[in-house]
């Protein structure tokens, strides 16, 4: 794709994103599925099996449901990098307003998040130990903390979308 490609917002296409932003965007959320998978295999070895596989698919769902709504989805603009990813598995959409569809559909995400937790909660309940403690707060931080702030003040700084849900009134 030509930097001139047309994304319906001005200058936000116009921008790229340099590969170790995409790589500190990704970082953390590699984490995030490393330390969540490690949080469950203390619980039981195949929830982590189960977890990881969840992680791979939640990503192609995200490309298949939500970037083809994206003003970055086959542009060098998105943060993350899925802007270049998606388009080869999946076409863009029209007519679809971006923020609701994210809205919709982000929920394709939560068990990332959600089944770590729930199972590290149980886990320092039913048996405390310390490595499950640290590798729990990890997580949190990580995805509760770290993975938020890239987001919004690493990811979206500079971009010109409005009807993002990651900005504040936007």
């Amino acid at each position: 794709m030509d930097e001139q490609t047309d994304c319906g917002v001005p200058n936000a296409c116009a921008r790229k994103v340099p590969g170790w932003l995409v790589a500190v965007d990704n970082g953390p959320t590699g984490l995030l599925f490393i330390l969540g998978a490690a949080v469950l295999w203390l619980l039981w070895w195949p929830l982590a099996l189960g977890y990881a596989a969840y992680c791979a698919a939640s990503i192609v769902l995200f490309w298949a449901v939500i970037c083809p709504y994206c003003h970055h989805f086959d542009t060098n603009a998105c943060p993350c990098g899925y802007g270049r990813v998606a388009p080869r598995y999946f076409r863009r959409r029209t007519g679809g307003d971006f923020r609701e569809t994210f809205r919709h559909n982000i929920a394709i995400m939560f068990p990332v998040w959600l089944a770590p937790l729930m199972g590290g909660i149980y886990l320092l309940w039913a048996a405390f130990s310390w490595p499950a403690f640290i590798i729990l707060l990890a997580f949190c931080v990580d995805g509760f903390a770290v993975i938020p702030g890239i987001s919004y003040f690493v990811g979206c700084k500079g971009c010109e979308i409005q009807d993002c849900p990651w900005r504040p009134n936007g």
